[in-house]
């Protein structure tokens, strides 16, 4: 039996970091909701910032809820580290609980863990798109038979990459990668650039598809690190290899997000493992796109495994504790109608989990088409932790040290972080 998360476990995880028919539409309308005074929402969107199509998107939500229900919306900006962390400290402490709340996949098991959600299967009864949506949102919401979130969109990761540099097409093996990475350097350029810092996004980004294609894990069926195994070390030693030979930059180990993708940026790498998101971020990367210049594609095979991508969702849950529940479910539905949710996806340059709204025209695009053939076949959730966020950032230092001292002894350094953990929480 493992240890209950404190309200000291979650201050820690502050600090961290990342259509079939019309009538899929929801069968409960906002009208339809009782009236009652506000529905309070938190979310990461800055609704004054209108160069943003998804605060565009929100600020048009909530003024169609409120004229809809009668219902004032009090929504609350919040950086995205920080939603679960302060919604578990709000719960566990008796403060002020928000109706509905933004968040990722990676935060439900240890919001689960802490009482912080509430089962939404009574309060979603009446909605039939809820037994639509695909098995990306029944993998991230259905905990014990119950469902404790919403989950609206999928992203995930996507390797890009220069078509000049590969006229034979991408690498798709990590030993192919090797000899993909020889001719680059003669050539003076890095074979692939990616963020692998001291994070646990870096184990989701870079190193984790790398290992479950190897038969590798990172946390068992009870969410304990699983990580001291000769599949894990493997990869490392690859990775290390890799470094060595000098096709990969060697501050992307040091370095925060952007670094990992300036030499992108700076034409000094072929190849740049982000997300479906670093179209955000990442400047001309669509245009690349467009003009064929950049192509994309999906995951490295290590050792003849299935190639893999990071998946990761967009969710809403209601809190334990929430005022309004029926408000709550009405806000989720508005948002999972298929224009709507259609519209929200594609801003965020992710896939729809219901089906109705990705047959829109919106994803009939070959970009669209590939991005989604990648994620849906490829793509894989992180296995489950209650203390997910803590263990992944003690298992980004172990291999931040095992890549910058080469005379560590893999095994070893990830049996120390392993035993880490186990002492700290199980």
């Amino acid at each position: 039996m493992h240890k209950q998360p404190t309200v000291v476990l979650l201050v820690l995880i502050s600090v961290l970091c990342i259509t079939a028919c019309s009538s899929s539409a929801p069968a409960t309308s906002d009208t339809s909701v009782p009236t009652m005074t506000t529905l309070r929402v938190w979310s990461q969107h800055d609704l004054t910032d209108q160069s943003r199509t998804t605060s565009v998107l929100m600020q048009q939500r909530v003024a169609d809820f409120e004229a809809a229900t009668g219902i004032s919306v009090e929504y609350e900006q919040i950086a995205w580290d920080q939603l679960a962390p302060k919604l578990a400290l709000a719960v566990q402490s008796g403060g002020v609980v928000p109706d509905v709340v933004e968040t990722g996949r990676q935060h439900i098991p240890t919001l689960f863990a802490v009482g912080a959600l509430a089962a939404l299967d009574e309060v979603l009864a009446a909605e039939t798109w809820v037994t639509e949506l695909d098995e990306r949102d029944s993998q991230s919401c259905i905990i014990d038979g119950r469902r404790y979130c919403v989950a609206n969109l999928v992203r995930g990761g996507i390797t890009y990459y220069r078509t000049s540099a590969f006229p034979d097409g991408f690498p798709e093996t990590h030993s192919a990668w090797l000899e993909a990475g020889e001719r680059l350097q003669a050539e003076g350029m890095y074979l692939s650039t990616f963020f692998a810092g001291r994070s646990y996004a870096s184990i989701e980004w870079a190193w984790a598809p790398w290992i479950y294609s190897n038969g590798g894990r990172i946390f068992d069926e009870q969410g304990r690190p699983a990580w001291a195994t000769p599949e894990v070390a493997e990869v490392l030693a690859y990775a290390r290899t890799l470094l060595a030979r000098g096709y990969l930059p060697a501050e992307i180990i040091t370095g925060d997000i952007p670094t990992g993708e300036l030499p992108w940026i700076e034409g000094e790498a072929a190849s740049f493992r982000g997300g479906t998101w670093s179209f955000l971020y990442v400047p001309d990367l669509r245009q690349g796109i467009e003009t064929g210049t950049v192509q994309i594609t999906g995951g490295l095979r290590f050792n003849d495994g299935p190639a893999h991508v990071f998946l990761n969702n967009e969710s809403w849950i209601v809190p334990t504790g929430a005022r309004n529940p029926a408000a709550a479910a009405a806000w989720i539905s508005g948002l999972m109608q298929p224009d709507f949710l259609a519209a929200w996806s594609k801003a965020q340059f992710g896939i729809p989990t219901h089906p109705a709204a990705r047959a829109l025209p919106d994803f009939d695009t070959p970009f669209y088409q590939q991005i989604m053939t990648i994620l849906l076949e490829q793509g894989r959730y992180m296995d489950r932790s209650p203390y997910y966020v803590e263990s992944m950032d003690i298992l980004a230092i172990a291999v931040q040290e095992i890549l910058l001292n080469p005379e560590l002894d893999i095994q070893q350094r990830l049996q120390a972080a392993e035993a880490e953990i186990l002492q700290r929480y199980w």
